[in-house]
């Protein structure tokens, strides 16, 4: 799928819990040397993940939500009341039923929006925004508040659990999850104006490998696992499927960008994708570090990290379980 931009990111936010945890505690906490022969920092040189945060037992993924949404609307400048959706993007949720944006519209008081969820693993925010861009494009609405969140920390501590439990096997397709972090984020998009805005992107899926990367419950009991190096090989191979055309349709050249924001979940992928863009690394704005992979979050949290000025050239690029890949660009 291919669209073409109507709208601009007018602001951004976001929420980092309070409480920071070092990637070596966790290996410490599975006794990685003594169990697995594996040292206390392998998470740290390996996948170059320091630390990362977690969020407290009371804190919902709307709760983060919530406070991202909050500072995200006052970057934009805007009322509440001028809202016109609340799409809430995350992977876990406060319940099956109902939509978690229905609990995030009535803490924030953007009475007029409608509200609905949109799911899809790490990619889940950027589907909200081609979502969004057709709503606004066909005059539905002009505002809209995409909020999501990475609330990891619980499922962690459970597989944590099931580690000291199992055999070196069972951690070998497990050790990801422990690369994963909290947060949470938010955009405001309105429709495009004086040349700022999505000027393209571009979204591919590929069903059959929903089992690279996945939890679930069965019988209340949590399983799961993650395989990084196949799915970010996959994944790697769909970008540089995408990248010529992405830079065809945008009438760009590597040269010519300012940023590439990108889903991060280490510093192996950080690489792969400057390589595949051509972009340096040095425009790569880098947040793995300090929090880990925190799946839908790691685009808005780069974003606001960074000093952009209107009429940047940006280049957006990632993908989530499944598989998913996206590609796009737009004018700050």
């Amino acid at each position: 799928m291919v669209i073409t931009g109507n709208t601009m990111i007018a602001g951004v936010g976001v929420y980092l819990p309070e409480q920071r945890v070092s990637s070596s505690s966790l290996m410490e906490e599975i006794y990685s040397e003594t169990r697995f022969g594996l040292p206390y920092n392998w998470i740290e040189t390996r996948i170059g993940i320091l630390e990362r945060r977690m969020a407290q037992p009371d804190e919902l993924p709307s709760t983060l939500a919530i406070h991202a949404g909050r500072n995200a609307i006052e970057n934009a400048g805007i009322h509440p009341r001028d809202i016109g959706a609340v799409i809430y993007s995350g992977i876990e949720s406060d319940f099956i039923e109902p939509s978690t944006a229905h609990v995030i519209q009535h803490a924030l008081e953007a009475n007029n929006a409608i509200c609905f969820d949109i799911n899809n693993a790490c990619q889940g925010a950027i589907n909200a925004l081609s979502q969004v861009d057709a709503m606004i494009a066909a005059k539905q609405i002009d505002t809209a508040l995409i909020c999501t969140s990475a609330l990891t920390s619980p499922v962690m501590k459970e597989f944590i659990g099931l580690i000291n439990k199992n055999p070196k096997e069972y951690l070998r397709d497990r050790l990801g999850i422990l690369t994963c972090g909290d947060a949470g984020a938010a955009f405001v998009v309105t429709r495009e104006k004086d040349g700022s805005g999505l000027k393209n992107l571009s979204i591919i899926s590929i069903g059959g490998w929903e089992k690279h990367c996945y939890y679930r419950y069965v019988g209340g009991q949590i399983e799961g696992q993650m395989l990084m190096k196949g799915m970010t090989d996959e994944i790697d191979k769909l970008h540089t499927s995408l990248t010529s055309n992405t830079y065809h349709y945008l009438g760009w050249d590597a040269d010519e960008i300012d940023y590439l924001f990108c889903h991060q979940v280490g510093k192996k992928t950080h690489r792969d994708l400057s390589g595949i863009s051509g972009v340096p690394i040095s425009r790569m704005p880098e947040i793995y570090r300090l929090h880990g992979n925190i799946t839908t979050c790691s685009i808005p949290l780069a974003m606001h990290n960074t000093d952009m000025s209107r009429g940047d050239k940006v280049l957006l690029m990632g993908g989530g379980s499944g598989f998913s890949s996206f590609q796009g660009g737009m004018v700050w």
